[in-house]
C-alpha cells in the first residue's frame, strides 16, 4: 500500500499542470483542454494594438464570460476565441484575455 501511495505521489508531483496559457475550453463540457506549446495560436492582436472595434462584437453579457465588471474607460470585445480589453477612446488593446469562459 505504501509503494502506491509513493508512486502516486511522484506522478501526482511530476506531471505537467495544465496553465491558462495551454488551456482551451471545451464547448459542449465547459472542461479546460490541454494545448501542447507547438499547436497554440498566438492572439489576433498584441497589447497596444489599435483594435478594429466595429469589425467585432463587444461583450455585453460579461457574466456569461466571468469576466470583472467594468470600471473604468474600457470595454471588453471579442476576437475568435480571445477577449480583449479595449480603451473606448483610443482602441488601443490594454490586456489579453486568452480563450476566457465559454
Amino acid at each position: 500500500m505504501q509503494r502506491l501511495l509513493a508512486s502516486l505521489t511522484l506522478i501526482a508531483a511530476t506531471a505537467a499542470p495544465a496553465t491558462a496559457q495551454n488551456c482551451r475550453v471545451d464547448v459542449r463540457s465547459g472542461k479546460c483542454i490541454f494545448v501542447p506549446a507547438g499547436q497554440q495560436t498566438p492572439p489576433d492582436f498584441a497589447v497596444g494594438d489599435s483594435f478594429p472595434v466595429y469589425d467585432h462584437s463587444m461583450i455585453l453579457n460579461i457574466d456569461r464570460y466571468d469576466l470583472p465588471p467594468v470600471d473604468g474607460a474600457w470595454r471588453y470585445y471579442k476576437s475568435g476565441p480571445d477577449i480583449y480589453k479595449v480603451e473606448t477612446g483610443t482602441y488601443r488593446v490594454l490586456a489579453i484575455l486568452r480563450h476566457a469562459g465559454r
